[in-house]
């Protein structure tokens, strides 16, 4: 069947418009103009799509924890909320702010992966890689819950640039860049170990391995390496290695037969999030079985360095996890994911012509106008559906909160306990940002807030009204003094004039000790 002229991306002005787009790849022009538009739509998409409800609590708690940079956080590794606090000491702790981070530090790790390419390919093919990515899940929706995970898509690509070109050069800076780039993506998230790992796996492999390890470069990266997580050891150490146990703790234990469904469902789910990349791959390039070996096993050991530095974070935590105890989740594919498109598309023989490279950027293109396109109707419906986590009522909590502390103490809010999400949720709304603690317990996960600090600046605490635990906890915790103030707040969300449902909540005002007792008018 022939398909008209009219319906060929290829043809016409805006052919013509992605041609010259594409004479621009050789030299990272194209690139750095895609990774810019990237962070500007997307994000806009962010903003637009969650214009009626607030952040989610996984953002408002790194962001809570970053008030205070430790070199480790209790159930935490500390990049995400160390990069949170450098980040808004710039920015103001707003919605955009964090949609913003959130998307440069995608484009990040896009960056990286184009550098990468540019070692392997040329022509089209090199802005192939980066259309290929935005293919699938990671950067433009997953990316958008900045955390411990989404730190990997930055700190992966920049760990194996880096070690390809100490390997290549032998070069100090290179070597140093390398141990440095693998220890921060350590302490963003511990599953890197298999990073770390493909590094380890992709040395021996090579034939030229006994030359780099008589060399500096090294024992250099180790040794650089070692310094730069040092603080994070200590702080382990000194904590027990709790924070390895509660990181471990919800996956080990699984008996073997559950481990292996739940990890074989997981290897499904990976598969899953690149189909459409490994479609549009076979439609484009259409391999035989030759081009298929030469990708997954290639003769040149240099080239064959990027299959197994692809393959290890892939393959050993699937094999390793089950025996374990371990269960693999839905992200396991998400960081190692950047170095497919450049095994797929380096043989020589995966050829991808002008037209295939202009269907392809009309693709992405295409998924990106339908997705802005779909933001105004997505806040609209949440606004319409709720939140599970009663995101809509985040700023209007917090500013009730807010504004009642400062009727009746005239004092800035300094500590928000309870309900883990509303206390984080006002820790980023409030203009007084106070520290927020989960529960009602001071514990290990808030070093920060003690007995004395309760005693001297007071507290707060907020629950769903309906959450009976909650609301006993925090009566609890209340019990005995004098100058504390309950009240009960009911509130609708509201976004283009239109009413949401109603949310109820509770809130205990306990002022400072030194205070009087809490009058509101």
């Amino acid at each position: 069947m022939n398909v008209p002229a009219y319906l060929k991306p290829e043809s016409g002005a805006l052919g013509r418009a992605f041609a010259t787009w594409l004479d621009h790849a050789p030299k990272g022009l194209a690139a750095r103009f895609l990774l810019l538009w990237f962070v500007l739509l997307y994000t806009a998409f962010a903003i637009i799509s969650s214009a009626s409800v607030g952040l989610h609590p996984d953002l408002l708690d790194t962001y809570a924890r970053g008030l205070h940079p430790a070199a480790g956080y209790d159930g935490h590794a500390p990049l995400a909320a160390l990069m949170a606090a450098a980040w808004f000491s710039l920015f103001p702790p707003t919605d955009w702010a964090f949609h913003l981070l959130a998307m440069v530090n995608a484009a990040v790790g896009l960056y990286a992966t184009d550098r990468i390419a540019s070692r392997y390919l040329d022509g089209d093919k090199r802005i192939a890689v980066l259309l290929l990515l935005l293919l699938t899940p990671f950067y433009q929706f997953i990316g958008q819950r900045f955390g411990p995970d989404q730190t990997l898509l930055s700190t992966w690509p920049i760990a194996t640039y880096c070690f390809l070109r100490a390997f290549e050069t032998r070069g100090l800076a290179w070597s140093a860049g390398t141990g440095a780039a693998a220890a921060l993506a350590m302490v963003g998230n511990y599953y890197s170990i298999f990073l770390i790992a493909g590094f380890v796996a992709a040395v021996l492999m090579h034939p030229g391995r006994r030359t780099y390890l008589r060399s500096w470069s090294p024992w250099l990266s180790v040794a650089v390496g070692a310094i730069v997580l040092a603080p994070h050891v200590q702080w382990l150490a000194a904590t027990g290695f709790t924070s390895l146990n509660d990181w471990a703790a919800p996956r080990a234990g699984a008996p073997l037969t559950k481990a292996l469904r739940k990890d074989a469902l997981c290897v499904l789910e990976g598969v899953a999030s690149v189909a459409v990349l490994l479609a549009v791959y076979w439609v484009a390039v259409r391999p035989n079985r030759a081009t298929l070996q030469e990708t997954f096993w290639p003769a040149d050991p240099d080239r064959r360095m990027l299959a197994v530095l692809l393959a290890v974070p892939l393959v050993l935590p699937a094999v390793v996890a089950p025996f374990i105890g371990a269960v693999l989740t839905p992200l396991w594919t998400m960081p190692a994911g950047f170095l497919l498109p450049i095994v797929l598309l380096r043989p020589k023989a995966a050829e991808l012509t002008r037209v295939a490279a202009i269907r392809l950027t009309a693709l992405v293109a295409t998924i990106t106008i339908v997705t802005l396109a779909a933001a105004p109707w997505l806040a609209q419906r949440t606004h319409a559906e709720g939140t599970r986590e009663g995101r809509e009522y985040y700023r209007l909590v917090s500013a009730e909160m807010t504004n009642a502390w400062h009727l009746g103490t005239g004092l800035p809010l300094r500590i928000v306990m309870g309900d883990r999400d509303l206390a984080s949720a006002v820790t980023f709304y409030s203009p007084d940002h106070p520290d927020a603690m989960p529960g009602f317990e001071i514990g290990a996960a808030t070093p920060w807030i003690t007995p004395e600090r309760l005693a001297q600046d007071g507290w707060a605490a907020i629950c769903n009204a309906d959450d009976e635990n909650c609301v006993a906890a925090a009566r609890q915790r209340a019990a005995g003094k004098s100058n504390v103030q309950f009240i009960t707040y009911s509130t609708i969300n509201r976004y283009l004039g239109k009413g949401g449902k109603l949310g109820r909540f509770f809130f205990i005002l306990a002022a400072p000790e030194s205070k009087p007792v809490i009058i509101l008018q």
